[in-house]
């Protein structure tokens, strides 16, 4: 399955699980298209002062690697200061939030699995 990058969708969410701001993602695969393996597989960008909200991962797991930028994430209970080439992964009913407290767009790989 193929995914030309001119055919890749990209969309705005609003407060995405209720955080602040705009979301933009650009889905790399749909998940029709990931043999059912991915519920997302996308490009997530976050504008300076824009949060994804806390949720949980059960029976899904996420995992995430910054491309672009700084963000500030829940991991363990912790908030992390994470830079380009950091990979995290959240899972077994575990929550996470993520926020961007830089001036400058963070980008980040998201996956989330079946």
């Amino acid at each position: 399955m193929l995914n030309r990058a001119n055919e890749q969708k990209t969309d705005m969410i609003e407060h995405l699980r209720g955080g602040e701001g705009n979301v933009i993602r650009k889905t790399l695969l749909a998940p029709g298209d990931s043999f059912g393996k991915f519920k997302m597989c996308a490009v997530l960008t976050l504008e300076p002062g824009c949060t994804i909200g806390e949720h949980a991962h059960m029976p899904d797991a996420e995992f995430c690697w910054l491309l672009e930028g700084e963000l500030v994430i829940a991991d363990g209970g912790a908030e992390h200061t994470v830079h380009p080439g950091d990979a995290w992964i959240c899972g077994g009913g575990d929550s996470h939030y993520t926020k961007n407290c830089s001036d400058k767009n963070a980008v980040f790989l998201a996956i989330v699995t079946e």
